[in-house]
């Protein structure tokens, strides 16, 4: 028997499974050139077989790939996240001329930190004191949402990531006209309402590994 004990809650794995919905949901997300458009996409335009054919595509290619970057931004915040499995649907995959429509993939966290509405470090505790008291947000039609688990604090930093406002970021850009990468420096704001966002957002629990502690 050792002399010393290892807390079990730094040796139990979770895995969140994400589900990003991008069109026939609560919220709408453009297409048409503009700061808003893009959605969320995992891939920048270098993982495409086919590339954007404007500059304008290029640019909405960026700006969905500079969300996502702010979705693992925000899910590593307050514990080290593993994004795994990440997938998208859109009309046609390999184009990138084609704004996803459907987001999914699972985080695993080794050490989030405790659970309960008491918490006050690790994912939990650091959404709830960066939300402030009561500790909710509001989703369309699902009402107000007190974050009490770990899977409602994700669904609020994805929310988030998503929804930023006038940030900006420099990032890679496919120009089609000229058949070349070009490094812009690009501004995102929120598609749509934050609580049509967050309704979009469904975040589970999909596993939680057995505890080590001998």
């Amino acid at each position: 028997m050792s002399g010393f004990k290892i807390s079990t809650e730094s040796l139990r794995p979770e895995f969140y499974q994400v589900v990003i919905t991008l069109t026939g949901g609560a919220g709408t997300y453009p297409t048409a050139d503009g700061n808003d458009n893009g959605a969320v996409c995992p891939q920048d335009h270098s993982q495409f077989a086919t590339k954007p054919t404007t500059l304008a595509i290029g640019r909405r290619v960026a700006r969905g790939h500079q969300r996502f970057l702010a979705i693992v931004e925000n899910l590593q915040k307050y514990a080290d996240a593993q994004i795994q499995d990440v997938q998208f649907t859109s009309a046609g995959a390999t184009a990138a001329d084609n704004q996803a429509t459907a987001v999914t993939f699972t985080v695993r966290y080794d050490r989030a930190g405790a659970a309960g509405a008491g918490v006050t470090e690790g994912v939990l505790g650091g959404t709830r004191a960066e939300i402030g008291t009561p500790f909710q947000f509001t989703a369309t039609t699902d009402g107000t949402i007190t974050v009490d688990t770990t899977a409602k604090a994700l669904r609020y930093q994805i929310g988030q990531a998503i929804g930023r406002t006038n940030h900006v970021k420099s990032m890679r850009v496919w120009d089609g006209a000229q058949g070349a990468e070009i490094q812009e420096s690009l501004t995102v704001t929120l598609p749509d309402t934050l609580a049509d966002i967050y309704k979009d957002v469904a975040v589970t629990l999909v596993d939680a590994a057995e505890t080590i502690d001998s």
